[in-house]
């Protein structure tokens, strides 16, 4: 199977994925609140829809004529291509583990903080300045934008 075939079942897969997370467990699993301004399901339906979207620029990518024409063997899988990934995975069970305990805003950080030293970066900058941003970020968009006690 070339690599277009894949992305397009990627694609496809994905998007059920979002259609019947939408559809069925959204509305079933998350209770509607219409006495604060934003529905608690407004998060859970905005990653559906950005899921969907992905899939679609997937689907769509994936007809490129370009891409086709230079398409090259795919390297060889080695025990070493696992680790990343493995270690992303780990990194996002032990966010999901503390977060109740050391709060939300300062577990995204932390996790943000790991999951750029598994992927590479290593300029200091980076690794402090980009998550405390995002910490503010967050904080702001609760506090300030959503109205809630943080």
């Amino acid at each position: 199977m070339n690599q277009k075939s894949k992305d397009r079942l990627s694609a496809v897969v994905l998007a059920i994925i979002a259609v019947f997370i939408g559809a069925t467990l959204i509305p079933g699993q998350v209770e509607d609140t219409q006495s604060i301004a934003l529905s608690p399901r407004f998060f859970p339906y905005f990653g559906c829809a950005l899921v969907g979207i992905g899939a679609v620029f997937l689907f769509i990518s994936s007809f490129d004529k370009a891409a086709g024409e230079h398409e090259t063997a795919a390297p060889k899988q080695s025990v070493g291509t696992w680790f990343r990934p493995l270690l992303t995975v780990l990194v996002i069970v032990l966010f999901i583990s503390v977060f109740e305990t050391y709060g939300f805003i300062l577990s995204v950080s932390a996790m943000m903080f790991l999951l750029f030293l598994v992927n590479g970066v290593r300029r200091p900058a980076m690794l402090i300045i980009i998550p405390a941003l995002v910490t503010l970020a967050l904080y702001a968009l609760f506090v300030i934008g959503l109205g809630m006690s943080v």
